[in-house]
């Protein structure tokens, strides 16, 4: 093949049929004893030997050139064998949603490589002229910043892109709680609701509302006066078994659907989409119960025993079922109205915010208070303000004197 080259070009040369300038860097020989090269090209010679000093200097720093793989082509593999075999359904779906609707519509055709930080405020900007607010450019940060981390692990880009840009800034979301006059109000509300001692157990140990719903008859042990948080309920994760050719668009109404969980994740299949796994700590987590709660959840047991509760559910709906996230939500409306608790953004997690910050005031430990509402670590207590030790048996004497409240009313927990 004919080739023009200038002294000191080394591997650049001009193709004259192509009408080319091609780069190659020779990568010395494959397990087989077959030489490696890797080619540029480019209509024009500077252009060319830009190309051709880039791999260069790859191989040089690495050992080799870098890939070549479009964001999408990347984030596709990343999705499927760095994320699903590791997250929980509800994280995996969030990451699935920020790539689909933000990320790759602005730089998925782009080369991993050439991604610039310009490129990822122009992310930023198109979330805020959607309207939406920081914390979504926030979350789609998150993810570029662990997909590009991932990308440079595997040798396709030279640096974490996403580390170079200062994240986009979110308000601090003020952790609502109730006043201890409020809380007993509901506490006094609930001695007479069908779930009373679900919110009993939630304004005292700081439960969120996946391990409330997902809570079964197992994790009570009478006999200790413990509750074990065991399981949290949530939506599951199916995909396409079929390769696509059943043409249905949501992969759970696909025929051969198949369940998307992260490998040795233990789980339960309930009903539809609602499937137990374990809490977001990953482990389980146990602490007493107040003498008198043990005795209203004895209660409640018992009149379970009396209805169909075929998932052997602790706070199922009225048929049964397993309770979803709204109708938990409207159950804590009424019982907030019933108390003369009149604020409208009270979620259920003022509960577990409530919780903790009471037992914050009341000088329990942030390690006990940790171990009590699931934390990772004490240092995330303090963004708030197997456990059955003899701190835990004070934290929860102490939470059953600051929740005193009238010890001669009815006691009805929907027997």
């Amino acid at each position: 093949m004919p080739r023009t080259r200038k002294s000191g070009d080394g591997g650049l040369y001009f193709d004259k049929a192509r009408k080319l300038w091609i780069g190659v860097v020779d990568l010395g020989l494959d397990a087989e004893g077959k030489r490696k090269q890797k080619r540029v090209t480019s209509r024009s010679e500077s252009q060319a030997r830009i190309k051709l000093r880039a791999v260069q200097d790859e191989v040089r720093k690495h050992g080799s050139p870098l890939g070549n793989k479009t964001v999408a082509a990347w984030a596709e593999y990343w999705l499927e064998e760095v994320c699903k075999p590791k997250m929980k359904p509800a994280p995996f779906r969030s990451y699935q949603s920020s790539l689909k609707t933000w990320i790759l519509p602005r730089i998925g055709r782009k080369n991993i490589k050439d991604v610039r930080p310009s490129d990822l405020r122009s992310i930023y900007a198109d979330v805020k002229a959607a309207g939406k607010s920081n914390a979504t450019a926030l979350k789609a940060h998150i993810v570029m910043s662990s997909m590009f981390e991932a990308a440079r692990r595997q040798r396709l880009v030279d640096a974490n892109v996403a580390q170079d840009i200062r994240p986009p800034k979110t308000v601090k979301a003020t952790r609502g709680t109730f006043e201890p006059e409020e809380t007993q109000r509901i506490l006094h509300e609930a001695l007479h609701a069908r779930h009373g001692t679900k919110w009993a157990v939630s304004l005292d140990a700081g439960i969120r509302q996946g391990e409330r719903l997902g809570a079964t008859l197992e994790a009570v042990n009478l006999d200790r006066g413990t509750f074990t948080v065991m399981w949290s309920l949530v939506e599951a994760n199916y995909e396409h078994g079929c390769g696509g050719a059943c043409n249905r668009s949501a992969a759970g109404h696909c025929p051969s659907k198949r369940l998307v969980v992260p490998e040795g994740m233990d789980y339960r299949i309930l009903e539809g989409r609602l499937m137990l796994v374990p809490p977001k700590s990953g482990k389980p987590r146990t602490f007493p119960l107040d003498a008198e709660l043990l005795e209203r959840v004895r209660s409640h047991m018992y009149s379970l025993s009396l209805d169909p509760n075929p998932h052997g559910l602790l706070w199922p709906a009225a048929d049964g079922s397993p309770m979803t996230g709204r109708e938990d939500q409207a159950e804590w409306r009424a019982l907030l109205a019933a108390a003369d608790v009149d604020n409208p953004s009270a979620t259920t997690h003022w509960a577990r915010h409530t919780a903790i910050s009471d037992m914050a005031a009341l000088a329990i430990s942030d390690r006990t208070i940790g171990e009590m509402v699931g934390h990772s670590s004490p240092g995330v207590t303090g963004n708030y303000v197997h456990l059955a030790s003899k701190d835990a048996s004070e934290a929860v004497h102490k939470m059953a004197a600051r929740r005193s409240i009238d010890r001669g009313a009815r006691v009805d927990d929907g027997t």
